[in-house]
Parts: structure tokens; sequence; C-alpha cells
């Protein structure tokens, strides 16, 4: 009821001013099929209002609708005929449908053959249908439940297009809660014996899901975990504002209006989801972010409204990870929808052959053709007018003369330098240059921008060029103007507002500077790039390595060598154990090969140590890690005269396709003994300049920095670690150089007018010594949240301080008896898995090792928690390897072996179970309640009137004996083993095998008199014989829908024609019952 009104009654509240037809059905179980628009239960969509909508928006040129009766039919059988096809095959197929439409064999009023029919109008949105529907109740044959109620599902011309799962604070983790409701209905959650819970065909025509609890609601498509449901806290276009919220509030009916305005939603759907392939053989399907969507809006205004080529274009600024290339592919396909645009030429520029492959890949998201000006002599196939997508390295806009600039010099030669020729002088052409900040500027910037003159440049970085010091800063060589808040961006979103949203992870860093002997070398080598900034790496390099012993000591194999094994033994314990990879960044070419080398060294002696453990101590499993572990040096060529050490690590990682292995996760399968795919395990990445922008590898999670980087470079650089990954709470710079004792002269990117901006920088990207007081501030939290309940001992119980064991047992118990409450619950999670992360992330310092106990503790009660209380949310499979690993090992200590299966009420073993972790009458008495609980729960769907006599069992043996602890633990004790022993031949004439499909027909009968009494027994003599022969045919609940349909269809005739009273009436429904009871029932059935 809760749910209903503060979650679900507002959302269809908001749906209504909206313009959606709402049919709220209240609360409850609805009864008629009609009411929901529908002829039954199993309908996922609303046939009558498919057809009547597909008639209407496909008519002739003066306005008659065409589509015959017969013809509606037959797309209403094609759009529901995807048998024999997965969920993502499905909604993809539908996708295609939606976006392109189908056809019929003729225009039986134009005569016109195999004429195309709309099933979405995109050009006029107001000509579809939206309906809302809350309590969509939906049966789920051979499921193991009779039947689903999503919450509320909203329909697009009669297809259920968004599914809407609304939870109240009754459960510890509401949206997590929501989401798990939604993975069983969508039958995508995992099942250890391949259960169907719910019905796929739902979501076949699923755009996304929206998880909700009022004050937060998320969205997400049905290829998502939860840790990729996202937050959409803005509303575009402005217009579409008309409720005042705060900045980046998360609320419901931000989401609403924000997506589920129906010229937003038809918008969606055609010009912002998209399927796509992120990595080899997996492919997902995505909806834009809220700040994807806006930018692509507020480019499209920028080009309508500017009078100017200048006005026209801009600068994008949003962070790196954010998804600034799929930005483009979106505005691509939304241009490509817009009359007034859709002829536009696009051009895109980029400035890396590795940037080159990434984006040419993820252009092709755009459905187009792409064009790759791979060499100079080929820019002139830019000068026509043809509306094409296209793609060139900025590099191809040099000047070539054949002879250096600097050769001419030496010469004695003046040399004379000439305007780069226009290529084409169309106004109707887009360049869209990623980097924007890196190819602004120099000769290659101006000749870009002379071969396209009247062009409309749209610039997209993370990091613009904003200060006084750079001489064209980006937003002033790209044009655009200012908006309302003085801003000069097309659209901002920035790295913290990033985090906010989960579209990246924070960033910490450890500065662990080594003893330099050169006191001036940040003087040096800031005077050494300003003297030799016009060479080539190489050249400075080679200058350094003459003149200068920086960058000797910089490549010290001493010095690597011992930074290796510093290296080794954090990404060891920190970062390997939770399957992360990282990547180290060297000074030079030379550096980074030798830090290849001196890692592999590092790694073979760590081996040899952990090796010459104990047995006790040792872990064969982290040892197998390390032995599986390859590291690899990419960088470029030093040219002819190379050292072949430098060679050799370039073949290797060549071979290794060092680049795209070092992309996947670890993967320690065997075949015999070998490893089935060792090329996953290239888990270090040794570079110089190579792969530090533009590359996308969500799997790396630290950063070992030995090079000088600053402003854009350093921020390029450290958001290689900022992408999302499942089990991935923050990304880590270690610092070897001691830039970050810099930080803010490094990240002069800002002016002083973004102070504020810095300053939010730095609050995502952090000191890892700042984080001790925020574990100190967590844990005390946990502390406050224990003490608010009356549980005032809590710090002694944690820090092991308890002197007499019973007290503490008893304490304990209080703690575990509170938690029955799901909020105190829910708090306590919450505040753990907080506690718990910043552990993870201080667990080898000092300040982490000072709470290893508290942890332990803390771990033990919440598993005492799930396990009284059967609750998968308090598993801690949410934490890292390496806390999980603590907890463990403490529990193991305590006899509680995690990975073993729980012992079964029924199990001999139970009674043990019970009297170990229970030392008084009460706690055993409630042990023994909610595991009775819980057995009732799982087995009721199986034998439903024994388990319903059971339950009421258990409520009358708690209400008879009250607070008298011995004598309820005595009774569950006979209502256990009553539970053990099972069905007993209770009825003459029914075996034990049909007893349960006995009790459930007679439950249903309004009199029981002796005839009806006896002709149910000879209906269930016979459903029997029926239903035996679904145990006899293979596969028979996994692939043999056929045979289901036609087994039902018998069960459903035999109960009509049985002329019983009350079972007669409501064959079909008691038949979709008895199939699910027989599927429950499988072997006894054999």
């Amino acid at each position: 009821m809760a749910e209903y009104i503060n979650v679900e009654k507002p959302f269809l509240d908001k749906l209504r001013q909206l313009g959606w037809q709402v049919i709220d059905q209240g609360i409850g179980v609805p009864q008629e099929p009609s009411k929901s628009l529908r002829e039954n239960f199993k309908q996922v969509l609303l046939p009558k209002v498919f057809k009547d909508s597909i008639k209407a928006i496909n008519k002739t040129v003066d306005g008659k609708e065409w589509l015959t009766d017969k013809q509606l039919d037959e797309i209403l059988f094609e759009i529901q005929d995807f048998a024999g096809k997965s969920l993502h095959e499905a909604n993809k197929e539908i996708h295609r449908l939606l976006l392109k439409g189908t056809s019929v064999a003729r225009n039986e009023i134009t005569g016109e053959q195999d004429p195309s029919v709309r099933l979405v109008d995109f050009k006029n949105y107001k000509n579809n249908s939206f309906i809302a529907i809350n309590q969509f109740r939906l049966l789920t044959p051979g499921a193991s439940r009779q039947g689903i109620i999503p919450d509320i599902v909203l329909f697009l011309n009669g297809l259920p297009v968004i599914v809407v799962e609304a939870k109240d604070f009754d459960v510890a983790e509401p949206l997590s809660e929501a989401f798990l409701q939604v993975t069983r209905y969508a039958n995508t959650r995992d099942d250890d014996y391949g259960m169907k819970e719910g019905e796929e065909r739902l979501f076949h025509y699923n755009i996304f899901s929206i998880i909700t609890h009022g004050r937060e609601a998320r969205v997400g498509t049905i290829s998502a975990e939860f840790d990729f449901y996202n937050n959409w806290v803005d509303i575009f276009p402005e217009e579409y504002r008309i409720v005042a919220y705060p900045p980046d509030e998360e609320r419901q009916e931000v989401l609403i209006l924000g997506m589920l305005n129906k010229e937003i939603l038809v918008d969606i759907l055609k010009h912002f989801t998209l399927f796509m392939e992120i990595k080899k053989g997996v492919e997902v399907k995505i909806v834009a972010r809220y700040n994807q969507y806006r930018a692509v809006g507020k480019i499209i205004r920028n080009i309508r409204e500017g009078n100017t080529s200048l006005e026209k274009g801009g600068v994008v600024w949003h962070t790196q990870g954010s998804g600034k290339s799929l930005t483009m592919v979106f505005l691509i396909r939304k241009l490509r929808s817009c009359d007034d645009l859709k002829d536009l030429k696009i051009i895109f520029i980029i400035d890396r052959t590795d940037l080159e492959e990434q984006l040419s890949e993820t252009v092709e998201l755009t459905g187009e053709p792409v064009n790759i000006i791979d060499r100079r002599n080929k820019l002139h196939e830019l000068s026509d007018d043809t509306g094409d997508v296209n793609m060139v390295m900025i590099h191809k806009f040099l000047v070539e003369n054949n002879v250096s600039a600097q050769s001419l010099i030496d010469a004695g030669i003046i040399p004379k330098f000439e305007k780069f020729e226009a290529i084409n002088n169309s106004d109707r052409i887009l360049l869209l240059i990623d980097e924007a900040h890196r190819t602004q500027g120099g000769d290659m910037g101006d000749n870009l921008f002379s071969a396209f003159p009247h062009a409309v440049r749209i610039g997209f970085t993370g990091t613009p060029l904003l200060t006084e010091r750079h001489e064209i800063k980006t937003h002033e060589r790209f044009g655009g103007k200012l908006d309302k808040n003085g801003e000069p961006w097309i659209d901002f979103y920035k790295f913290d507002k990033a985090v906010a949203d989960r579209a990246t992870v924070e960033i910490k860093y450890i500065g662990k500077v080594s003893k330099d002997k050169i006191d001036d070398k940040e003087m040096f080598d800031t005077e050494f790039e300003d003297m030799f900034k016009q060479r080539t790496q190489a050249e400075r390099e080679e200058i350094q390595r003459r003149y200068g012993s920086f960058i000797a000591y910089l490549e010290s194999k001493d010095r690597i060598a011992e930074i290796a094994k510093d290296i080794v033994e954090h990404y060891y314990n920190d970062i390997l154990v939770n399957g992360f990879k990282a990547q180290v960044v060297a000074s030079s070419i030379v550096a980074a090969v030798r830090y290849k080398y001196e890692l592999e060294i590092a790694i073979q002696k760590k081996i040899a140590e952990l090796k010459a453990l104990p047995d006790e101590q040792r872990d064969d499993e982290r040892i197998k890690q390390l032995e599986f572990l390859k590291v690899a040096a990419i960088v470029s060529s030093l040219g002819n005269n190379e050292p072949g050490y430098i060679s050799k690590a370039r073949r290797e990682a060549l071979d290794w396709d060092a680049k795209n292995n070092f992309k996947k996760d670890f993967d320690y399968s065997l075949e015999g003994e070998q490893f089935k795919k060792p090329e996953t395990g290239i888990g270090i990445i040794c570079v110089c300049d190579r792969l530090l922008t533009g590359f996308d590898a969500p799997i790396e999670q630290v950063m070992y920095l030995d090079k000088s980087l600053k402003e854009h470079d350093l921020f390029q650089a450290i958001t290689r670690v900022n992408r999302t990954k499942r089990g991935k709470s923050f990304g880590l710079i270690v610092d070897y150089f001691g830039v970050t004792k810099h930080l803010s002269d490094a990240l002069a990117i800002y002016t002083d007018s973004d102070k504020d901006k810095l300053k939010n920088f730095l609050t995502v990207f952090r000191d890892i010594n700042k984080e001790i007081p925020v574990l100190e501030a967590r844990y005390k939290r946990i502390l406050d949240l224990f003490t608010d309940n009356k549980l005032t001992e809590i710090k002694t119980f944690l820090e092991q301080k308890f002197t007499d064991d019973a007290k503490e047992f008893e304490f304990a118990e209080a703690c575990i008896e509170q938690a029955k409450n799901i909020k105190f619950r829910a708090e306590l999670l919450t505040y753990s898995k907080s506690f718990f992360d910043s552990l993870d992330l201080l667990f080898n310092s000092q300040a982490g090792a000072d709470y290893w106990i508290q942890a332990k503790r803390l771990g033990y009660l919440l598993w005492r928690i799930k396990d009284r209380y059967k609750d998968e949310t308090m598993d801690l499979k949410w934490a890292s390897e390496k806390v999980r690993k603590l907890i463990d090992r403490h529990l193991l200590s305590l006899g509680i072996d995690t990975k073993v299966q729980q012992v079964s009420i029924l199990s001999d073993e139970f009674k043990n179970k019970v009297d170990y972790l229970n030392k008084t009458p009460k706690s055993k008495a409630s042990e023994m309640e909610h595991a009775i609980r819980w057995h009732i729960k799982v087995n009721l769907e199986k034998d439903p009137t024994l388990y319903s006599r059971f339950k009421a069992r258990l409520e009358t043996i708690l209400n008879a004996y009250k607070e008298n602890w011995e004598e309820i633990v005595k009774e569950l004790g006979n209502l256990r083993d009553e539970m053990a022993e099972g069905r007993k031949e209770e009825t003459e004439g029914i075996s034990i095998v049909e007893a349960p499909f006995y009790d459930f027909l007679k439950s249903s009968l309004p009199i029981e008199n002796e005839i009806e009494i006896n002709k149910t027994k000879e209906l269930t003599h016979n459903l029997i014989g029926i239903l035996k022969e679904t145990a006899t045919i293979n596969n028979f609940w996994t692939d043999r829908a056929a045979e289901r349909r036609r087994i039902e269809g018998v069960v459903e005739d035999e109960i009509r024609y049985s002329r019983i009273e009350g079972l007669s009436e409501k064959a079909t429904e008691l038949a979709t019952e008895l199939m699910k009871l027989a599927k429950n029932r499988e072997t006894d059935l054999r």
C-alpha cells in the first residue's frame, strides 16, 4: 500500500500530466484482463491498441487508412513471432522493426506493391498511442511462480516498451531489490538450475526499464547490470522543465519529465538507442546518458540559430570517460532525421592512428559507411557536396615541400610558407574534432580551417585550453556564444559531475617519490622543455641523454629495478587480488622497456618468496595469478640503431596483441594443465607516450607514474583509470615522479575564475592519505547506527574487548534480532559497503590494518543476519576480494565455511548448526523460526496446500507460547520433524504422488460433499495420467513450447468437462497452476 501511495501513484499522476492515457488498477491482483485492454493475462502487448494505432498512422496521401484487418493480423503475428530467439536477439530485431517498419503485399486502395508499414510515427510523435498500466498481471506457465505483476508498464502503440519497478523503503536496498525484480521478470537473473522465473516476451519490445523509490530513479537496458543503471538528472529541451528542481536532482519526476515526455521518448528510441559490441562476441544495448542527449540537442540548436559558421560552432567540454565518441554518433543519427540538416557533410578530425581505429569502429554505429582519408593526396575526395561521413587525421593538413624547414635554414635560405588551399568552400560541412585542445593550434589547425573556411566547427574535449598563457583558447578557436551563465561552451559535463553520476569512478593518488639526487629537477625539466620544445620526442631524448643527467637518472637500471619491486608488491597486494590491471608510464622508451624486464624479474622473485612460505600460510590460488601474469611494453621504434632488447619487447607486444588483450578480463581457466587463454594474462603494460590518450580499458585500475606530466597531458593520462567496471569503486595513481606534490601547478589548465572547478575536481582526485579520516568517519557512522538503536556496546564488540563470553553472545544476538527491522538492515548494509570500500583502498596501509579486526567482526554479524533472515542482499559478494578473503578466513576460524551450501532445515546437521551458533533458547527459537519460514516460502509452490498448513501451524505455535522460548524450541522441533517426513497418505484412494494435485483442486471446491469429493478424486486420477507424460518427454519444460501448450490444453479440457462445480468455470486458471505444480514435482511424476 505504501509503495503504491508513495511511489507508484505519483509516477502515474506525472505521466497523466504529460498526456499519457493512464489505467490505474489500484493495488491487489487484477482479475479482469479487459481492464488492461487484453483478452487474457498471457498477452504481453495490447492487440487491439496495436492494430488501431498502426492503422491510424499509416494513411494514403489523401488521409485514408488503408491497412486491412487481415494485414493487421499478419503484422501482429510478425511482431510476436520470435520463438527460439534469445531475449537480446528478439529485442534487437524488434528495435529494427520499430525504426525501419515492415511491409505487406499490397495497398488495396492505391494498388502499390509491397508498401512500407510504419510501426511508430517518428515525424509526428503526437499520432502515436501512449498508455501506462499499473499492476500489469501476466501468467507465466511453466515458471517457478504462477505469474508476475510489474508495477507499471508503458506502451507505445500497444507495445510494452518500458517496465517500471517501484519500491518503497521497506526493503534493505530498494533500488537493488527493484533491479532484481526486473531481472526476474525478464528471466535474466542467474539461476543455478535454469529455472524460468518471468516472461521474456514482455522485454522483447523493451527500450529501457526504470527502477525507482521516488526520491531516486534510474534507467537501464536489457543488457545493463545494476551498476550501469543510470540517473537522468536534467530536463532538456528547457521548455519541458515544468517543475522547479535543484541541480542534479535524482528524484523520479525529473527522470519522467526528462525521458518520458512523448516527444523525447520517441526521439530516444529513434536516435539515442543502439546495439554495440563492447568486446569480441559481447554485444550490449545502450541508451544515451542525459549529458549526451543534452549536448546533441544544444549542438543542433546552435547550428540552427547561429548566423555565421563561427556562431553555429563551439566546444563540447565533456570529461574523459563520459562517452564523447558516442555523443558524436548520436548527433549524426539525429542530424539525418532533420530535414534542414540531413544533407550536411560530416568530417571527423582526429590526431592519432589508434584513435582512428577506435573511433571508426564507433562511427559505424551511425549506420552509414565511413570514408577514411588515409593519404594526403585523397583530400580532394572531400571537395564534393555529398552528405556523407568521412574521417581524416589532422596530420594530412601539413604542407608537403619534401624539404624540411631546418635544412633550408642550414643552407642559408629563408623558407617561404604558403597558405593551405581551400578544399571545399561549402557552408554545409560539419567538422567534428575529437580532442579539440590538441588539434586547434599550429599550422595544422590553421590549414584545417583554411581547407574548409565556411564549415561549422564542433570541438569535443575533456581538457580545453583556458588560461591566458594559451595564445588562443579552445572556445575562441571554435566559436559559439556565451550561455546565460556566461559559459562559452555548447555543453559541459565536468569530472566531478561524471563521478557523481557514476559515469566514471573517482581517482585517488599515492605519492611515492623516490629520493632524487637532483635537487633542481623541476627547474631542469622546465628549462629543457622550453629549449627543445620544437624537437621530436626521439630528438629530445637523444639531446637529454647526451647533455643532461636527469633523463639518464630516470632511465637508471638500478632505480627502475627498485621501483619495479615496489610496483609488484603494491600490485599483488592491492590490485591483482581484485582482478584489475595496471599501466606503467615511464619517462622514455628506454625506461618503459626497462620497466618491462625489471617487473618480470620482480614477479619471479615474488613467486619464489610466496612458494617458500609454510603450507598454512601459502595461498596457491594467488601464486597461480602471479604465474599467469604477463608484462608488455607498448612503445614506438627508436630507429635502426635501437638496442636489441627494445626491438624484442616491441615485437613481443605485437605478437601478443598486447593492446587489445590488456582490455580483457583475466581468464584462469585450464585445458588439461595449460591455461586456456594465456593472452588474457597481460596485466601490466609499460608505455612512454602511447596509450595515454584515447585508450579505453575499464579493467585498468592503477597507473604507476614515473614521468613529468602537466596540464592536459596529466589530466588525459590520469583519466585512463576512471572508466567504470563492475567491482571498481575508484581508480588509483601511484606517483613515483612527484607530479602530485604540486598538483595545482600541474593542473594549471584552470584560470583564476575557474578555481572553483579545480576545487570540484580535487574532491574526486585526492591523496590516498586524505581517505584515512573518511575511513574513520565511516566506521563511526556504523557505531552510531547501533548506538542509536540502543545497542551501545557495539564498539566493545567490534573491537573484541568483551571479557564475558555469555554477555558477548547476548549482545551479538541482540544485534541480529534488531536486524529483523528492514530499515535497520538497509542502513547497516549501506554503511558497511562504504566502510569496506574505504578499507579496500587503505587495506595494506597501517591505517587500514588498524581496522582489520573490526571488519572481521562486522563481517561475522552481516553473515549471521544474512543466514538468519535469508536476505541475499546482505551477502558479501559486493565487497572487494581483499576484504572478502579477510572475513572468510575469520569465519572459517569460527567453523563457518561461506563456500559450503547452507544447511537445510531438514538435514540432520541442522540441529548441530542451531546449537553451535546459538547459546540461548531465545536465539535458538529465532533461528528455527526464520529457517522454517524460509523453507515454507521456497517450497510453497511445490505443494501449496501442505505448506500452507505448515505455515498456519508455525503461527499457532508462536502465538500460543509467546515468550516461553524453551517450549517454542520444542514445538518448532516437532514441526521441523513433520516437515522432514513430508506427505503421508491421508486421503483414501489418493496416493502420495497425487495428493498435492488433489489437495489443490479440493481447495477450489465451494462445497465439500461426498459426491463432489469422489468426482474430484476421479478427476485427479485422470489428470495425473496426463501430467505424467510431461516427465517422459526430454527437455519438456525448456525447449518444447508446442508440447506444453498441447498438454495444458488437454488438462484444461479435462477440468472443464468434469462438470464439477467451482472447477469447470476456472479451467483455464487451474490448468496453468497444475502445469506449474507438475513442473515443480517432475521427479514424483517420473
